[in-house]
């Protein structure tokens, strides 16, 4: 759920209202668009998350 809200957020960001945003309102696009970001590898991260059992304790 996590990653589908990320998704749609940035596909908002990228195709909707917020392309006509001009001056200091396009630091809200970019930080949405950031937001976004860690966001979708925040979803990542709690689907597949690293456990270190596949490495090897003998480097």
């Amino acid at each position: 759920m996590t990653m589908a809200i990320g998704i749609a957020v940035a596909s908002w960001v990228v195709f909707g209202s917020p392309g006509d945003w001009e001056g200091d309102m396009r630091w809200i696009r970019h930080g949405l668009a950031l937001g976004t970001l860690g966001t979708i590898s925040l979803g990542a991260r709690l689907m597949f998350p690293d456990t270190g059992e596949d490495e090897s304790s003998t480097v």
